[in-house]
């Protein structure tokens, strides 16, 4: 049975071994572990995402499947249950750098924003630093959640 669930400090070291395996370079998710998802499947991890937060802001650092696992609508319910967790916590809007796996964000519910909303929305937080890519993605909380979910299309 999927058990999803917020991640605690014992387990940054099983993300951290779901990140190595998907070979991201992710750092410094002890600073935001509270941030995190973690979904486990017969006791084993299979799916892990977190993020940082200023003010109401969000960033999704990373979304992470087991490669084996993949294929499996996984990543759709880790980032889901992630989006859940930072509307939960005050989170208005979520960032996402999408330059290698747009497909996937959009397939979720993530749209197109310019960068010039973003440093609109952004001014007074010290968050835009951490979207470099050159494709960015949002959603809007709690709108997202009012939406039917498209990503089997």
């Amino acid at each position: 049975m999927l058990e999803i669930r917020v991640a605690n400090q014992e387990e940054i070291n099983i993300i951290k071994k779901l990140i190595k395996e998907s070979q991201l370079k992710i750092e410094g998710i002890e600073d935001y572990i509270s941030n995190c998802m973690i979904a486990y499947d017969q006791k084993k991890a299979v799916a892990a995402a977190g993020f940082i937060k200023t003010e109401n802001v969000a960033i999704i650092k990373f979304v992470v499947v087991s490669k084996n696992r993949q294929k499996e609508y996984l990543g759709d319910g880790i980032v889901k249950a992630t989006l859940n967790l930072a509307d939960k916590k005050g989170v208005k809007r979520v960032f996402v750098n999408a330059d290698k796996e747009e497909i996937f964000f959009v397939k979720v519910g993530f749209k197109d924003v310019i960068l010039e909303e973003v440093k609109k929305c952004c001014e007074d937080i010290d968050i835009l630093n951490e979207l470099d890519g050159n494709k960015i993605l949002q959603v809007i909380l709690p709108d997202y959640f009012l939406k039917a979910c498209k990503s089997h299309k």
